[in-house]
């Protein structure tokens, strides 16, 4: 059994992307435009990914998927037999590095308040390359043995999608909110756990609301032990806590943190912790003083405003174009929710806990902390894979407050080094994947600018942008 598990884990590496070995299916082929040993792109506009200001009238040499060259279009020495690409002024920069990413969305039950999720194996990796996520990591599976056909199906050229890396079923204690988890018992469950589910090819483990303390410590150490990643979305676990065990990052910005309850007791979560950052000063001592501790321990924090701000009473219409790609049942269901959100007539709880989280992102990132973006597909079901993305870092400039390029930034190069791919994925740099999106303006200046993604490459094939978002128009939900 050993072996075959040994088998199956190497079978998994070895399938990452390599630009010689894969053979497209018919279908993936419907989305490529460009697939060439050499390509040369000119007159680009290149945005590095690491904060520089953009560069006018750059060439950029990729061979056999990897980046051979980068400089001025007066200096390249085009390679022959090369096909050569004029951008025309156009941006290229790095494909994004998102970290909260499903492959499910949220389906919940307005009659009942049952809470469930619709796996989407087909629509969400579309939409995920389509929006110019090269490189996503999961974070938390509700259908792990999907998820694994997902990655391989991806990996083997048989579908369009990103490269994934993949999260395990959710580390949760007792009385979960949602039937589709295990419910862990001890820390000797959580260590039979997390070495079950590494056997099978995951790479990043999730600790989860109601898990305790002694549990969520063995999971760390038996994560750890195999040298790989947890992160958590926690409640009754506080961040410091979480942090003081070794925790290697936390989701959701400081949404879930526990540390400001007053009176909490040990390994419970209260009925409505979101609420509690309502009610905080976001720029007290205690705030700061919590987020000085997680940047000295080193925790990464994930910022997904888009699944917060489809809570807030003052989120934007969707458009008619964005209702366009959801299942009628899907679309109504949402349309319903939203309607509720909207009718309040004053700010809630969550309208100020997002506020406070806002400033205390900002304030992670500011102190030194490495911050990172994904858009968590799930909440209110208006958050889905691609749109999500783009608006998770339209956000992170709208409302965190950073600068375009530093959001991009955030969503390239952060996610990369959180991964620890940065020597091969993140910037445009010798040597590197080229995992690279061609953008129709200036996301540098105009962070919005990057939803006019035309074509998305990876490892130096290039996807029609356009044509995966049509192949799920009126799908998502269904598959």
């Amino acid at each position: 059994m050993k072996k075959i598990f040994t088998f199956f884990i190497l079978a998994l590496v070895l399938s990452a992307p390599v630009f010689s070995q894969i053979k497209f299916s018919d279908e993936t082929k419907k989305y490529i435009e460009y697939n060439d040993s050499i390509t040369v792109f000119k007159n680009a506009l290149l945005i590095d990914g690491k904060g520089n200001a953009a560069k006018q009238n750059q060439t950029i040499i990729i061979r056999k998927g990897k980046i051979d060259w980068v400089g001025d279009d007066a200096k390249a020495m085009v390679p022959k037999g090369a096909n050569i690409i004029d951008l025309n002024g156009k941006a290229l920069m790095p494909g994004l590095v998102m970290l909260h990413e499903h492959m499910f969305m949220a389906a919940p039950s307005l009659e009942y308040g049952y809470y469930n999720a619709r796996q989407q194996p087909v629509s969400f990796p579309r939409l995920y390359l389509a929006c110019g996520a090269t490189t996503i990591r999961t974070a938390g599976s509700v259908e792990p043995y999907s998820d694994i056909s997902i990655k391989r199906d991806i990996d083997s050229g048989k579908y369009p999608g990103p490269f994934i890396e993949l999260t395990a079923p959710y580390l949760e204690g007792k009385n979960s909110l949602y039937p589709q988890m295990n419910e862990l018992k001890n820390p000797e469950d959580a260590k039979a756990f997390v070495n079950y589910w590494a056997d099978q090819g995951f790479t990043s483990f999730k600790g989860y609301n109601m898990i305790d303390k002694p549990t969520l410590k063995a999971a760390i150490d038996a994560v750890h032990k195999r040298n790989l990643k947890i992160s958590g979305h926690l409640c009754a676990v506080t961040y410091r806590e979480a942090a003081t065990m070794g925790i290697d990052q936390l989701e959701h910005g400081f949404m879930p943190s526990s540390d400001f309850i007053k009176d909490k007791k040990e390994n419970e979560c209260p009925e409505k912790p979101d609420y509690v950052l309502s009610h905080i000063n976001p720029r007290s001592d205690e705030a700061r003083n919590l987020i000085r501790y997680l940047v000295d321990k080193k925790v990464i924090v994930t910022s997904t405003l888009a699944v917060f701000e489809a809570y807030n009473s003052s989120q934007p219409m969707p458009s008619l174009e964005f209702l366009s790609y959801f299942s009628p049942d899907n679309r109504d269901l949402y349309l319903k929710v939203f309607a509720q959100i909207k009718s309040a007539v004053a700010p809630t709880d969550d309208d100020s806990a997002y506020a406070n989280n806002i400033i205390m992102e900002k304030m992670f990132s500011d102190m030194g902390g490495l911050l990172t973006v994904g858009s968590d597909p799930t909440g209110t079901g208006g958050t889905i894979a691609g749109f999500g993305n783009w608006r998770s870092i339209e956000l992170l400039v709208e409302a965190d407050g950073f600068k375009p390029l530093e959001a991009i930034k955030i969503a390239t190069q952060n996610g990369a080094i959180a991964l620890g791919f940065d020597k091969t994925i993140g910037t445009i740099e010798v040597g590197k994947s080229a995992d690279l999106l061609i953008i129709d303006g200036d996301p540098s200046k105009n962070i919005s600018d990057i939803r006019k993604v035309l074509y998305v490459f990876k490892n130096g094939v290039g996807f029609n942008s356009k044509k995966l978002f049509e192949s799920v128009k009126g799908k998502v939900g269904f598959n």
